[in-house]
């Protein structure tokens, strides 16, 4: 169930990231109140279920590359929210398989563009991750 929810709400954020470079805020309120409903009240997870190295993991990664604009926000947003209910080793199969997507994208498709879309790399890097297990 996990799954299905994170890859649906992934997909629709990468059509957006695609299009429009930037994932509205309201989209992402969303996505946490689903994530909030379903995972920690539903399964009666509780706040003490969430993997803090996923969470340091994701910290430490994100913020320096949004301060020096190599991550827009929404990627850090979502990122973020990712690592409030995938494990550690989850998280780093998904930002191997993410980056390793996103670097050939950029090779191949914009390599002369100063921006290009990272949320539909995250798609694949979680659909990669949940098809190798």
């Amino acid at each position: 169930m996990k799954e299905i929810i994170l890859v649906s709400f992934l997909l629709i954020f990468s059509l957006v990231d695609y299009r429009r470079m930037k994932v509205p805020n309201w989209m992402l309120f969303i996505f946490l109140f689903v994530v909030f409903l379903s995972f920690f009240n539903l399964e009666n997870r509780g706040w003490t279920a969430i993997d803090v190295n996923s969470m340091i993991l994701i910290f430490s990664l994100t913020f320096p590359g949004l301060y020096f604009s190599v991550f827009g926000a929404s990627d850090v947003k979502i990122l973020l929210i990712m690592a409030l209910i995938l494990s550690f080793s989850q998280m780093l199969d998904v930002l191997l398989y993410s980056f390793v997507c996103f670097a050939v994208y950029w090779w191949l498709f914009a390599r002369g563009q100063k921006e290009a879309p990272f949320v539909p790399s995250l798609l694949v890097g979680v659909v990669a991750s949940l098809w190798i297990l």
